[in-house]
């Protein structure tokens, strides 16, 4: 392990000395620091309670590339992955790259762009929100980030403005990803009394083995509100690891809906602080994993001022040896009265093979609040196997149907009809191989 910090080191800061020396601001200092951090933490281990159950040795042993390899891609394939429903605005990511042909954004009231074209132009009023809700990241892959950060989205929705189309984030991933790191880092902006609905999505068209390494930074103004809508689809060779971190000023309200349905490793991380009484934070999920899957969904819900409300609801199906990890917490702090927080997590267990380690915790230090915390892991109802079966259904399509019954709570909470009858058909798909 020292071996491979001391050349994960040295790639970073290679990486920050080839870094173009004249025009634009390439936060150099930022990432000189980052590295700095990350050669302090090193990689996270089972030592380190958070990352218990998901090593990381598979992943190491890739030895991806930090590099800034422009992508050769199909631009038709590209079309294709493309939201049916009309949109107001498009950003499109191939391999970490973005496509500004392919990107289009024609509706008032928001600015769209990308992060590489932001540091080119000393853009500050961009530059100056990098790591205003990360920090300079709480383990070393999120440190790598900022320390070699290619790209990403930039998107700012203006005061007062009410979005009624929804802004798509696409990332693609083609044949030329492989054996590369790819390293975005997302800005999302709104604010006061802004209201948008973004679509992000992380979609492969080969075969390929990579590692999605991102950040993203959502920050919303008083008023503001946002629901975000992920799909994690990414390729079965394929390592995704997101670190979201939220930031909502006075009566904002955040709805994420996340599904981890692909890859062969993946963990989502999502930090939310309220600092701001009135805020409200909602997150619901759904993961899957098959064989040869590890997915990974960490939750972290601080309550540090009074009269703010979270709610997580998160959902699993395991099948043949998939393993899943869900580690929630909610901390309600002295001051943090009229706090209303709720943690629920289900799975449903398909195989005796498969496996979850599943771990909601609530730590309460008010006494004036509403909150409440619990799990539950189980397989399908023999009884109700036994009654689609009597209705003239075979036990597979007995089981597939129950299953998706189980993931339709919140597959129903995607508002986009696209995602979810995407979510259906890959559920179909997985359980039937």
């Amino acid at each position: 392990m020292n071996q491979q910090l001391n050349d994960y080191s040295q790639a970073v800061s290679q990486y920050i000395e080839n870094l173009p020396k004249d025009g634009g601001d390439w936060l150099v200092a930022q990432r000189s620091s980052a590295a700095e951090r990350f050669t302090e933490i090193g990689f996270p281990n089972a030592k380190i309670e958070a990352w218990k159950y998901t090593g990381i040795e598979g992943l190491l042993k890739q030895g991806f590339e930090t590099t800034d390899k422009l992508p050769e891609f199909p631009e038709h394939a590209v079309l294709r992955q493309f939201l049916e429903e009309p949109v107001a605005g498009r950003l499109v990511f191939v391999d970490g790259v973005y496509q500004a042909d392919l990107s289009t954004c024609d509706t008032a009231g928001i600015t769209v762009g990308n992060l590489r074209s932001a540091m080119a132009a000393s853009d500050r009023a961009v530059l100056e929100v990098i790591g205003s809700l990360s920090g300079m990241g709480d383990h070393g892959f999120a440190a790598l980030n900022l320390a070699t950060v290619h790209d990403g989205a930039v998107i700012r929705v203006t005061s007062e403005t009410c979005l009624e189309q929804p802004i798509e984030l696409l990332h693609v991933a083609t044949k030329s990803a492989e054996g590369q790191a790819l390293r975005s880092r997302h800005l999302i902006m709104l604010e006061t009394g802004a209201s948008a609905n973004l679509i992000e999505r992380y979609v492969a068209l080969d075969d390929a083995a990579y590692f999605n390494n991102l950040v993203c930074e959502i920050s919303l103004a008083a008023g503001a509100k946002l629901t975000h809508q992920r799909v994690q689809l990414e390729s079965p060779r394929a390592y995704h690891l997101s670190d979201i971190h939220l930031g909502l000023q006075a009566d904002a309200y955040y709805h994420g809906i996340n599904a981890a349905v692909g890859a062969a490793w993946s963990r989502t991380l999502i930090h939310n602080r309220f600092t701001a009484q009135g805020a409200n934070c909602e997150l619901d999920g759904l993961y899957l994993a098959g064989d040869g899957q590890l997915t990974d969904f960490h939750l972290d819900v601080d309550h540090a001022v009074p009269h703010c409300d979270s709610r997580e609801n998160f959902r699993g199906i395991l099948h043949g040896a998939g393993k899943a990890v869900f580690d929630g917490l909610i901390q309600v702090r002295e001051q943090a009265q009229k706090s209303n927080a709720h943690l629920y997590n289900a799975n449903l267990m398909l195989s005796r093979h498969a496996e979850i380690d599943t771990k909601p915790q609530l730590v309460i230090l008010a006494d004036d609040v509403q909150c409440s915390h619990g799990t539950t892991v189980g397989q399908l109802d023999p009884q109700a196997v036994f009654y689609l079966r009597s209705r003239g259904l075979d036990e597979q399509r007995a089981r597939h149907l129950l299953s998706l019954g189980f993931a339709s709570e919140v597959i129903d909470r995607f508002e986009n009809e696209t995602l979810r009858l995407q979510l259906a058909d890959v559920i179909r798909q997985q359980l039937q191989s």
